[in-house]
């Protein structure tokens, strides 16, 4: 089910009433609060503040002539597919003449989240690319005002705005059903953070499980730190029925199998693990990693493909075409590699 932004962004017309002003006052303020006397700037100020007022950013950079800018929101720069999903959007946002802004949304208490967001559409961007990697990315969502362009990458799907995504759901379906196909009587899995939609590799790895009328044991939660993932494995390698592991991530994967290896078991010999995103340490881990090979960089370019059509849109005069709601998916592939085998 999509979730709602805002419904009715404030317009300069209620910044106005509410400070009892004129428009053309608001105006003067927006654009250069010099010319506007200090006890107005003051009720002004507060009046934007409390209606969570934004500026056209369109408007504005007509206008004012100024320069274009993207901005991104995501949870963490660090991590393998996050980082090279902004990769991709900085080169493809360069080359069509954008600058880039990253937000970084670093707390999931609800007014922290909202200045977060805040600070990055006081930026005035021409448009929004929001990486819906966890929780705290999706939460994010409710705070972007319907009329700024956006694009989502990840995530179940929200039908209002533009959208990538990775076919996780798919991938994780992939994965497990290799498993299963290679003889293991069931597959544990160890899900990343934000992993409970519906279009996510945790709910493809559950409906594997159940098409194949294998039991499904409760996921093991992890959080981003292979460390965790070598505790899990250190604990899942006490239990001799567990045979095949699917971890959410290719970094969990090779904790999981340090792990494994710290109390015996061997990989793939008594235990098969299957990561996730390719990271290129996967190849040569030992032993190297069977994981899904998700293509993060095009993703990035082209999530700037699609905001760079919305941005169009609302330059000329357009509003909400179907670029505004356009869904495009970038399917993972499974690439094996020696850390599963058949029982």
């Amino acid at each position: 089910m999509a979730r709602s932004r805002q419904t009715k962004a404030a317009s300069i017309k209620d910044v106005a009433a509410l400070a009892q002003v004129s428009v053309p006052t608001v105006s003067r303020y927006l654009n250069d609060r010099e010319r506007v006397s200090a006890e107005k700037r003051e009720k002004i100020a507060k009046t934007i503040d409390m209606l969570g007022y934004r500026p056209n950013p369109i408007a504005r950079a007509l206008v004012k002539d100024q320069t274009k800018a993207i901005a991104v929101l995501s949870t963490n720069t660090t991590l393998y597919g996050q980082s090279h999903c902004i990769e991709g959007i900085e080169e493809k946002a360069r080359l069509a003449g954008y600058s880039l802004t990253i937000g970084i949304l670093a707390d999931s208490s609800r007014n922290k989240l909202r200045s977060s967001v805040r600070s990055c559409l006081d930026q005035n961007p021409a448009g929004v690319i929001l990486l819906n990697f966890d929780q705290v990315g999706n939460d994010a969502f409710a705070y972007l005002p319907p009329e700024l362009p956006v694009v989502m990458i990840a995530g179940d799907r929200e039908e209002e705005i533009a959208q990538i995504s990775l076919c996780e759901r798919e991938s994780g379906y992939e994965v497990t059903k290799y498993l299963l196909s290679l003889g293991h009587k069931t597959v544990y899995h160890v899900a990343i953070p934000g992993g409970g939609g519906g279009y996510t590799r945790l709910n493809g790895w559950r409906q594997a499980c159940e098409e194949a009328g294998v039991p499904a044991p409760a996921p093991i939660e992890a959080d981003w730190n292979p460390e965790t993932g070598r505790q899990i494995g250190q604990k899942l390698g006490q239990d001799f029925n567990v045979t095949a592991v699917f971890a959410g991530n290719d970094e969990l994967a090779m904790g999981i199998i340090r792990g494994l290896n710290d109390v015996g078991r061997r990989v793939p010999e008594d235990v098969s693990v299957v990561g996730f995103d390719d990271h290129p340490i996967s190849k040569i881990w030992n032993p190297g990693l069977t994981t899904i090979r998700q293509d993060f960089r095009s993703v990035g370019m082209k999530a700037v493909d699609l905001l760079k059509d919305k941005i169009d849109d609302l330059a000329e005069g357009r509003g909400h075409t179907e670029n505004w709601t356009r869904y495009v998916e970038i399917p993972g592939q499974l690439v094996v590699r020696e850390s599963t085998m058949a029982v």
